[in-house]
């Protein structure tokens, strides 16, 4: 296996889930970025460009937020590292000259200053995961798969190469989280998106926090609005696996949504999806067509 130049023996699907069930599994994560944000007014700054609570962010446990623009639509997901001097982000790559170029234009008195850093970004999962470290490692605990789980900085490939724990491929990673409902930001969803439809209020957004840039928008719709639609998981009756962005229609053949990620799931060996659908066939047990292939919501 190869990921942006770090190799490993390869694993097969099952042994990658008993290193996350078990012991320890890192997957090196090239479509993730790092930044760093300092000054003395660095975390009530970014708290007010967050949808999560930064004043509550502790070395050694990441905190997960969306930026979103004024109306309340998602710009990119962000992980959030406490230092003592800095905070470490983490954001899709795709989206970080774009992230950071939109926080520099709300920067205007406050003392905070954005940058990119070159560091290597890798999410790790299992029960064992606090014991990787090492020099030029930075940990913290961020469990988005329900293993245990931590998010990891390396300063260099230097320090990403030395890691000795058992490495996983990002193909495994994304049909595991895909089988337990995780959605990804470019992939289930994206700056189109607001965080309701992309099910992220819970994990994401804090209600009774200060104000932040989109929060009236968030807000409103959470305790007032309804979106128009949904991300569902679903299971699909099929022996080959439908093709990411197939047509998902309802049991009468009427178009209903678009499938926008799908894999056959290391843990059942069922084709397993996420959908982004009309939010009145998101019930969970709703019956779908995807490709001619039987499909239901199951969450």
């Amino acid at each position: 296996m190869r990921v942006a130049g770090y190799t490993s023996a390869v694993l097969t699907q099952q042994a990658q889930l008993d290193a996350a069930r078990t012991g320890a599994l890192v997957v090196f994560r090239p479509d993730l970025a790092a930044a760093v944000v300092r000054g003395n007014d660095r975390v009530a700054w970014l708290n007010g460009m967050l949808t999560c609570d930064v004043t509550r962010a502790v070395p050694g446990v990441a905190t997960y937020g969306l930026a979103v623009t004024q109306k309340g639509r998602v710009i990119a997901d962000v992980i959030v590292i406490a230092e003592a001097d800095a905070l470490r982000l983490v954001v899709p790559r795709a989206a970080l000259s774009e992230l950071i170029a939109t926080f520099e234009r709300y920067i205007i008195m406050e003392d905070a200053e954005v940058a990119a850093t070159g560091d290597v970004v890798a999410l790790a999962c299992g029960p064992d995961v606090a014991a990787i470290g090492g020099a030029g490692v930075l940990s913290a605990a961020f469990d988005e798969l329900g293993f245990g789980g931590a998010v990891l900085l390396f300063e260099g490939e230097a320090a990403a190469r030395a890691v000795d724990v058992a490495r996983g491929s990002l193909e495994w990673y994304d049909a595991i989280r895909v089988e337990l409902g995780v959605p990804r930001f470019g992939v289930d969803f994206d700056q189109t998106t607001y965080p309701q439809e992309a099910l992220l209020e819970r994990r994401a957004v804090s209600f009774d926090k200060g104000c932040y840039i989109g929060q009236e928008v968030v807000f409103m719709l959470e305790v007032r609005g309804r979106v128009k639609r949904k991300l569902a998981k679903i299971t699909i009756d099929a022996q080959v696996v439908p093709a990411r962005g197939a047509e998902v229609c309802d049991a009468s053949g009427v178009a209903v949504g678009t499938l926008t990620s799908v894999a056959r799931g290391p843990i059942s060996a069922a084709v397993v999806g996420l959908a982004m659908v009309k939010v009145d066939k998101a019930g969970v047990g709703t019956e779908l067509v995807i490709g001619g292939a039987s499909a239901r919501v199951v969450a």
